[in-house]
């Protein structure tokens, strides 16, 4: 056991870092995010057109708060970042200052925006399969985030993103946060925490 744990903690610590991340990382993680709009998008559309509408805005107005206040104080403003938003957030916003990015502490308040992008259309989706009767399309739409969340955000963000992220060796709030439930888990259960 002593040894997958030091493989364990060697992988991840040995892990090449990136300037910019390669294009098709930034593909998969795009894809994975777009999917969930989407999925949450037909939902609420579904429902009604105005709450289609209202979604939408919803998740825009999140993102774009994200490229304003994340995005210009990371190191990879004006570059690749896993999920290619540095380039992105270049177009729109002047550069921030780097030391700003880390000093902001992480909460589950702060994941509740993020959250309810899928929880709400899983909400509505279970409602209107139940009211309206079975959908696949619905059905699919409800099931796809829902997995994501626990099936590929792990490969995403574990393998692909955070092990590379030149930020994340730096200082990161989310893998700080997410890091700690981790170590925390880990001494509920008697354990000490490898990474």
């Amino acid at each position: 056991m002593k040894k997958i744990k030091k493989k364990v903690k060697k992988e991840v610590f040995s892990a090449a870092i990136y300037d910019g991340y390669p294009a098709w990382i930034i593909v998969v993680t795009a894809t994975t995010a777009i999917a969930t709009y989407l999925a949450g998008g037909y939902i609420m559309f579904t429902l009604h057109f105005l709450t289609g509408w209202l979604y939408v805005a919803y998740v825009l107005i999140m993102e774009c708060s994200l490229y304003k206040e994340a995005c210009p104080n990371c190191c990879y403003y004006g570059k690749l970042c896993a999920f290619g938003k540095g380039k992105i957030a270049k177009l729109f916003f002047k550069k921030g200052d780097s030391k700003k990015f880390g000093t902001r502490k992480l909460t589950w308040k702060d994941l509740i925006p993020q959250m309810l992008v899928v929880l709400v259309p899983l909400l509505v989706g279970v409602a209107l399969l139940i009211s309206r009767g079975w959908n696949w399309l619905i059905f699919i739409a409800v099931l796809y985030p829902f997995l994501n969340w626990f099936m590929l955000n792990p490969v995403v963000y574990g393998q692909l993103a955070c092990k590379h992220c030149k930020q994340g060796r730096k200082c990161c709030p989310a893998l700080q946060f997410f890091s700690k439930k981790s170590k925390d888990n880990h001494k509920s259960h008697g354990k000490q925490s490898t990474i």
